[in-house]
């Protein structure tokens, strides 16, 4: 994003949002800063008077005792008034600061809710989220800080500078000149600190990530079984101080540049003394006018050296938040830009049957050349159970991605009862469960109510859910039954099994009532040997009424569905009935014998006679 890009963005995009967030309180807060301005000018008139009638006083003229006093007294309510506006713009700036916080906060969590899952699987995404997120609200809120700042240095500036050019011209302009240099080596130190944040941002992901293995119960088994603490820890030392030496080498430039700047400003200020010396040399000033010339100088390059900074403040925030803004613009559809992707022929006795209707589906992940399917076809008809197998890397889980929406395919048609299911989301009735299923860390309530939100308190429907699992005697050995919290990050919380946590899983799934499909990706892949010869059992019973799919590498569990589909290097290679595949002596065939064998010397096997 060039300059004008990044202005246009903080103009009408950051401005006004943070606007909307609280603009009464933005309005007292100017009013406030406008004020304050102008307690510099008033401190040096009264620092003035009170020289000049101390000095009469130290002549003998004692009559000007209660003025000097009447003008200290004004100096003290002076005091407690900015005291009060600080304590008073502190307070506003911390309700404002939060408010703009949780509207960013929200903003980016709506627009992550819209985006298309595919982008959760690119590492362009993560880097550009850890941006968006890491420190973007200070950054984002200290615009509002910078700006109020220059708002208040300008009208104390002016304040000044009308002083200043009732005295001598050449004042004035000397400090307007002290503007370029502070501002441009700010400004130029801040589009370096951004470059170089940009350029670290996947480094200091790394660093979280190693972090996070050293530090969660997720990684910690096997960072003490295999001893890997000293090796991560030195992966995540080099990281970081890589990282760190870069930014500290930046600063100490940085503090160079700044040096000269401070040059310049002490050159001034010595300058500007020598002018007011010259000329007040023919004894026209008193030594209160010497005293608040001198002090009107040093406040107006002080106010003049904040305009600076904070202009250039704002301009690194701004190339901050940028990112922001270029978060919120992602479509949140990856379209497929051809024109012909959909352009696929389905047959109408397809299309009449009702049901899922796959034709010539294709897909690739981001940045790969290979398709992870290709020309995928074929119909579920209503109500069908249907088993999806092959081997690992077959395509299998990317398939169910595809028939649940998540992922939009390059090429193909997708019809659930003779509609789009990337173009009537609304009326989807489609519940899963994935092999890597969620753990929530809430309550058991919510961990199955989630399934369908709208009826999380429906205590009839989740002991149903809960009983087709067996999560129901799971809840009664809980303390506070569905209530409880469920793991160890949070106080009180309750642990559960692998398996217990499968079981859950599948609640969540068979809470929506309503689902007329359902998915599930290597379902059992977490019970032992004897609840999943329970579960096939149920299966039948589970999913009675509703179209169903089953993805799993355990053929055994396949022999009673009424469609296997086959799946080999992401195509679909065979599809049929147990028999019909058997019959086949293909693909399908033989993995069955393989695994049978497999079954067989495990059944057969006798410790007793070892």
């Amino acid at each position: 994003m060039n300059h004008r890009g990044v202005i246009r963005g903080l103009i009408f995009e950051i401005v006004p949002f943070i606007w909307k967030s609280s603009p009464v309180r933005l309005i007292i807060m100017i009013i406030i800063r406008m004020l304050e301005a102008l307690q510099p000018a008033i401190q040096i008139y009264l620092t003035k008077r009170l020289v000049d009638q101390a000095t009469l006083l130290f002549q003998g003229e004692s009559d000007l005792l209660l003025p000097a006093l009447t003008t200290i007294g004004w100096q003290a309510l002076l005091f407690l008034a900015s005291l009060g506006a600080r304590s008073l713009t502190h307070m506003l700036l911390l309700v404002i600061k939060n408010k703009a916080q949780y509207e960013m906060d929200r903003v980016i969590a709506d627009k992550c809710s819209r985006l298309d899952y595919i982008y959760f699987e690119e590492s362009e995404y993560y880097d550009r989220l850890q941006r968006v997120t890491q420190g973007l609200a200070n950054r984002g809120l200290s615009v509002l800080d910078h700006f109020f700042l220059v708002l208040q240095s300008i009208v104390t500036l002016i304040s000044l500078l009308a002083v200043l050019s009732s005295f001598h011209w050449i004042l004035s302009l000397g400090v307007l000149c002290l503007i370029i240099p502070s501002f441009f080596i700010n400004m130029r130190l801040g589009q370096k600190r951004y470059k170089q944040m940009f350029r670290q941002t996947p480094s200091n992901r790394k660093v979280s990530y190693l972090m996070s293995l050293m530090t969660t119960r997720e990684s910690a088994k096997e960072m003490k079984l295999f001893k890997l603490y000293p090796y991560i820890l030195n992966q995540w030392r080099s990281i970081y101080w890589k990282n760190a030496g870069e930014k500290i080498a930046l600063e100490q430039r940085g503090q160079w540049y700044g040096g000269f700047s401070e040059m310049f400003s002490y050159l001034f200020t010595a300058l500007s003394t020598v002018v007011v010396l010259l000329v007040s040399s023919g004894g026209t000033m008193t030594v209160g006018g010497f005293v608040a010339m001198i002090q009107t100088v040093t406040t107006a390059k002080d106010s003049v050296m904040l305009i600076a900074v904070n202009l250039s403040g704002i301009y690194e925030n701004a190339l901050f938040t940028s990112d922001l803004i270029l978060f919120l613009h992602l479509p949140d559809k990856k379209l497929n830009e051809d024109p012909e992707a959909d352009n696929v022929n389905i047959s109408p006795y397809e299309l009449a049957e009702g049901g899922l209707v796959v034709a010539e589906l294709s897909f690739t992940y981001p940045n790969q050349s290979v398709p992870a399917l290709s020309d995928i076809g074929f119909h579920i008809k209503p109500g069908q159970r249907v088993a999806i197998v092959g081997h690992n890397g077959a395509g299998k889980s990317t398939l169910a991605k595809c028939l649940l929406g998540l992922y939009r395919p390059e090429r193909g048609k997708l019809l659930w009862q003779g509609r789009d299911i990337f173009e009537d989301d609304e009326n989807k009735s489609v519940s899963a469960v994935f092999q890597d299923f969620v753990q929530y860390q809430l309550t058991l309530r919510e961990n199955i109510g989630f399934g369908n939100i709208s009826s999380i308190e429906d205590d009839g429907q989740l002991e149903i859910a809960a009983t087709k699992t067996g999560v129901d005697s799971i809840s009664r050995h809980l303390s506070n039954g569905y209530d409880t919290q469920l793991g160890y990050e949070y106080e009180g919380g309750k642990e559960l099994s692998q398996g217990q946590w499968q079981k859950v899983a599948l609640s969540r799934s068979y809470f929506n009532a309503n689902a007329e499909l359902v998915i599930f990706d290597e379902p059992t892949a977490a019970l032992d040997p004897i609840a999943e010869a329970a579960l096939f059992e149920q299966f039948s019973e589970l999913v009675a009424g509703k179209t169903s799919i089953m993805i799993s590498h355990r053929l055994g569990s396949c022999r009673n569905a009424d469609l296997i589909l086959v799946l080999k290097g992401g195509r679909l290679v065979e599809q049929g009935t147990h028999e019909q595949l058997l019959h086949l002596h293909g693909e399908y065939a033989q993995m069955y014998r393989a695994q049978s064998q497999w079954y067989e010397a495990v059944v057969t096997f006798n410790p007793t006679n070892t």
